[in-house]
């Protein structure tokens, strides 16, 4: 989830916090006792307490003022979940926008490669679909026989995958790089520390065409060997890439 989605939804929960304090101070006024054992409710998440006002009472439900504590505790957690996740989503985002130049255009090209086969593959199998089903008319058995004959060729994925627009597969593309490279830098930052030099990383290509990476990373604590292995890309096998990242040792 994107920075800015999320700090909208952040505005939205804190607003509707403000409403339900305001409705919940309200209802509980009405009785002091019960708004007392509430507010260790919405401190500790605990129920129990409350149950056994209720039972001493001989009720089974809450009022107003316990249905909207609940609701505010509902919301509060909403609200601290949304607030963890704005902290990864701009340390995330902080990362990418530092990320050394090598690593970026090693990001880029996977996109579009990635998006240059997947394309392909989506038209591919729209294509292969049609005419199978020309053929089967409108036999139920076959049609059977097509989706598995489908299925094994493409993946299990494959129906859906036919369905994907331009849009959505380049956005797909972009996170799964995006984890590449993110995955990378923690890995290399966890072996030598903060990266301080990354100039001799180089992109190389491979027998496929594809750029892998590769070289040493020199960081506050020591050295880290990028090692990158390419599988795939031809075929109806989408190029996948295994990069590895191993201490260098004095």
């Amino acid at each position: 989830m994107k920075t800015e989605e999320l700090k909208i939804r952040i505005e939205k929960k804190e607003q509707e916090i403000s409403k339900l304090e305001r409705l919940y101070e309200k209802y509980a006024s009405e009785n002091a006792q019960e708004k007392s054992i509430i507010d260790r409710f919405l401190e500790t998440g605990d129920r129990t307490e409350y149950r056994e006002y209720l039972k001493s009472l001989n009720r089974w439900y809450g009022g107003d003022a316990w249905t909207k504590a609940n609701e505010l505790y509902d919301a509060r957690n909403c609200l601290t979940k949304y607030q963890k996740q704005l902290a990864v989503a701009e340390d995330k985002e902080n990362t990418l926008n530092e990320m050394p130049e090598v690593l970026r255009e090693f990001k880029e090209h996977l996109i579009e490669r990635w998006d240059k086969f997947d394309l392909w593959k989506r038209n591919k199998i729209r294509e292969e679909y049609l005419e199978l089903l020309n053929d089967v008319k409108f036999n139920t058995e076959k049609i059977r026989s097509v989706h598995s004959e489908m299925r094994n060729k493409w993946g299990c994925d494959w129906s859906d995958f036919r369905y994907l627009s331009e849009e959505q597969i380049h956005k797909n593309n972009v996170t799964a790089a995006e984890n590449i490279v993110l995955n990378l830098i923690d890995r290399t930052i966890e072996i030598a520390g903060k990266i301080t030099d990354c100039s001799y990383l180089t992109l190389e290509q491979d027998n496929q065409g594809y750029l892998i990476i590769n070289g040493i990373v020199i960081g506050e604590k020591g050295k880290a060997k990028v090692e990158s292995i390419g599988a795939g890309g031809y075929n109806i096998q989408r190029y996948h890439i295994r990069v590895l990242v191993k201490e260098v040792r004095a």
